[in-house]
């Protein structure tokens, strides 16, 4: 569990993009769709990323949307930071 934990906030640190580097026109604004396609494509649960985020001191998970781009899907983040500013951002989906 460590290790999964370790691996998870590697990855949530290192793909954190720049808001304007992943854009895209395809967003789920339907959960239970996201949630398929999240269990089908074997992408990173919100659960795991809000875990990920919070142990690594980054913030607290606001809000969040699964799109998709040319390159694959992705989620557009709000996050609270320990200072209570919003932030948003962008995340991959991938990670497993």
């Amino acid at each position: 569990m460590v290790d999964l934990r370790r691996a998870l906030a590697a990855a949530t640190t290192a793909v954190l993009l720049p808001c304007a580097a992943a854009r895209a026109d395809n967003c789920v604004t339907d959960w239970g769709m996201a949630g398929q396609i999240v269990r089908q494509e074997n992408l990173l649960t919100v659960e795991e990323m809000s875990r990920s985020l919070a142990a690594d001191g980054i913030g607290k998970l606001v809000k969040t949307t699964l799109c998709r781009s040319e390159a694959g899907y992705f989620y557009r983040l709000v996050i609270r930071s320990p200072t209570g500013q919003l932030r948003t951002t962008v995340m991959t989906a991938k990670g497993r």
